[in-house]
This record gives structure tokens, sequence and C-alpha cells, in this order.
């Protein structure tokens, strides 16, 4: 799938910048230094990209502190262990990520450098009214879940983020179909190539992915350089991801995106079927920004447990992950119930029952007893049967109710979709698409049958 070159295996080889070990990484096909995060081509060692940042240096002592973080401190969660930076005026009574009051304030012990930040247009009054409007397009929410008392105050927060730009390369299969004089299946493998630009991946390990991308995306046309100033009055996060810690989810938010390239390739047949399992996605020519994007946080606790909502500081974008009714998965152990080897009860009943009228038939033994005995098994027989029918007929119903539940659940309790290729594909790079039909499979069947 991807190169190979005897370079691959040269524990010895050095990275040209830094000298530190360089060891190949199947996600940008290349030698990789985890010290510079500079990327080199396997042949040449030329330099092909990198994922480098603004390093923050631990602090030491007192000495060490720029002036900028003297002015700031670190408000540390002892529940979750998040770290909020804030300025000396600010002051939090609950974690914005878990919802704990137990913090406790120190001084920084880290450098606090971002190189871009996008500032907060959303204020607090407007970030609150999107979430609750937000909220009540959720649906079988467990009662009370819904009340503007469960709704608690957001807190505003800056969240570290990498951009990535990068070309992004991929291999896609899939099985089409051809409908002519005769019908044939073939296996296609797709090779694309385009750019993107501002691909976002959140830093933090405290924050769900899946929650910040449904906020997606930001207009970087107002990203600004860092300054200061624009964190007067909010919180700020610390990043604890590095780029490189991060290039599995690189590759697969990548891999995502190339399949908006899906319909593109499933118009050239009348059927098809892709194969994303099959599918290999890398990246070339990658960048790195450190960026800090606005985001206002609520948690909410209900039933015993924490749910994180979220608005986009910026666009007013709100998301999040509601909870679910208990009758729905009451509903659902209902139906599993209907499928239980209980259920084997009644059917052998009703054979045996009718094995027993069978017997009496064929016994033409006409005294009373043997026909109220006859009319008996024959009324629990109906009786069975109706039963038997009634119950197969309901659980239909039921399954078709339970998908049709689970597809709303999903629709709406869960995160909302991540934005696609529209919104990072860079426009002044060209995108290349080839399609190689390169076996038939086999011959299906005649286009008159």
């Amino acid at each position: 799938m991807f190169m190979q070159t005897d370079n691959l295996y040269a524990e010895s080889a050095k990275c040209p910048s830094c000298a530190s070990n360089i060891y190949y990484q199947p996600e940008v096909q290349g030698l990789l230094c985890r010290s510079c995060g500079n990327i080199y081509d396997p042949s040449t060692l030329e330099k092909t990209g990198s994922l480098d940042y603004s390093i923050e240096r631990d602090y030491t002592g007192d000495n060490d502190i720029s002036e900028d973080d003297k002015k700031r401190h670190e408000i540390v969660c002892n529940s979750c262990g998040a770290i909020m930076i804030a300025d000396e005026n600010m002051m939090s009574t609950m974690c914005a990520f878990c919802g704990s009051p137990a913090l406790i304030t120190r001084r920084m012990t880290r450098e606090f450098k971002p190189d871009y930040i996008v500032s907060f247009k959303i204020d607090r009054q407007t970030a609150e009214n999107n979430m609750k409007q937000w909220i009540k397009t959720r649906k079988l929410n467990p009662k009370g879940f819904k009340t503007d008392s469960r709704l608690t105050k957001m807190i505003p927060v800056y969240v570290p983020f990498w951009l990535l730009d990068c070309a992004v390369n991929s291999e896609m299969y899939g099985t089409g179909t051809k409908i002519g004089p005769e019908v044939y299946s073939i296996q296609v493998r797709a090779k694309a190539k385009y750019y993107v630009k501002g691909v976002p991946f959140d830093a933090s390990l405290k924050i769900a992915n899946k929650l910040m991308e449904a906020i997606e995306p930001f207009d970087y046309s107002e990203m600004v350089e860092f300054d200061n100033r624009y964190l007067q009055g909010f919180y700020a996060d610390k990043y604890d991801q590095k780029p490189i810690d991060l290039l599995e989810k690189f590759t697969k938010k990548l891999d995502t995106i190339s399949m908006d390239l899906t319909s593109t390739i499933a118009s050239r047949y009348d059927k098809y079927e892709p194969s994303p399992s099959k599918n290999f996605t890398w990246m070339s020519e990658p960048s790195i920004k450190y960026c800090l994007l606005p985001v206002w946080f609520m948690t909410v606790e209900f039933d015993g447990r924490n749910y994180q909502f979220a608005v986009n500081g910026q666009t007013g974008e709100a998301s999040g992950q509601a909870p679910t009714s208990d009758a729905v998965y009451k509903f659902d152990n209902l139906i599993r119930l209907s499928k239980s080897s209980w259920i084997k009860v009644p059917r052998y009943a009703a054979v045996a029952l009718a094995a027993a009228i069978l017997l009496i038939m064929i016994s033409h033994n006409t005294s009373p007893f043997v026909y109220t005995l006859f009319l008996v098994l024959c009324f629990i027989e109906v009786l069975l049967i109706a039963f038997l029918i009634t119950l197969s007929v309901a659980r239909k119903i039921a399954y078709r109710a339970s998908d049709k539940i689970h597809e709303t659940v999903n629709e709406t309790n869960e995160y909302d979709k991540t934005p696609g290729m529209d919104s990072y594909l860079d426009t002044t790079h060209r995108t290349d698409l080839k399609v190689d039909e390169y076996r038939f499979l086999h011959e299906l069947e005649d286009a008159d049958k």
C-alpha cells in the first residue's frame, strides 16, 4: 500500500535539522523526527513538510516566568485534572469540563504562547439561548432533563487546537455495477489527491473530539496573531497532546473527509458500493498552526452522570450529547425477551396439543368425556395459535418501531455531524481524482433478465 525503501530500516538515520533519530511514519509516508517535527523523503532526506510548533517551556523558578505569564495563574480541577489559564483578576467556582467545584489556584507551571487566536463574538446570554433552543430539539429524553433549572451557567474557554494544512492522498476501494447489454460487477480503485486548509484538531484530552467537531467550522478569516488582550475576561485551556501524538487522528479524519468523493466516484456507475475498510489515506506537505478557538461550555449533571455541551463562541453553533429516556432501553429489553427461549414453550405446547387432537380423532372414541376433552383441547389450540400469530406480528412491528426510535435517537441526541470536505478544501490547489477499473469480478446476468 505504501512505499518501502532501505531507509525505512536505517536505525542510524539522523534528522538533518536537529540530529535526532528519525523513523518512518506511514501516516506521512516519510521519515519523521519526533524532536523537531520535520518530515523527510526516505530516499533523498529532503524536507517534505513539518509538524513543528512553538514549544512551551516548563517553568522551574520565578525568574523563568515571562512578564505576561506573571499576570496569569492556573486553575486546577482536583476532579478531572483540567487546567485552565486565567488572568490575575479572574477566579472560577466550577470546572468548565466536569462541573466540579473542587478547584485550586496556583502559579503558572508552563509557558503559555499560542501562535494565533480567534476571539469570542457570542456573549453568554446568546450562547445560553442557543443552547436552550438546541436542547429543545432533542427527542426521547428523560423526564425533567430539559427544565431550565438544570441548565447551568456557561463558561467561556479558549480551547487549544492544532490547525492542519496538508495535501491529502487517498486510495479508495469499492464495487461498481454497470448495466448495458450485460450487467457487470467491477472492482474499483480510486486515487485522489487534494489539499485541505485549517482542519482543526482539539489538543486537550479533557474534551470529547466529537463535541468539538460538532460545533465546527470556525471562520479563520478572523484569526489573528495571539495577543494577551484577547484573554481578559476569559479562560484558556492548555494543550496536552502534541501534533505527533495525533497522527492517527489526523489520518482518520482526513480519511472521513475523503469519503465525500464517493458520490463523484459513484456517478460513473449504475450502482456503487464503497469498501471504506480497505481505504488508505496519508498526508504530505503538512504544516501546523497552534491556535486558540472560542467555545462556551456547559456541564449538566443528570441521574448521576455529567453531560457536556458546547457553543461555538464565534458562530453560535450549539451541540452536545443528550441523555436518552430509560423507556427506550426498557422497550429494547422487552424485544429481547420476545426472542428468548421461553417462546419455545407455547410452540411445543401447540404441537403437542395438535398431536393429542389428532390421536382423539383417530381413536373414534365418542364417549362424553373424550368429546368434552376434544373440544377443550381444540379451544386451547386455537388460543395458542392466535397467541403465536399475534406475537409474531407484534414482534415485527416492535422491530420496526425500535429501528425508528434508535434512528431518531442517533439523529437528535448524539453529536451533530462533522463538517466535510467543503469546509476545509483548499481551492487554490487542484483536486485530482483517478478511477481505475482494474479487474472484472464476474458477469452477473443478462440485462433482459
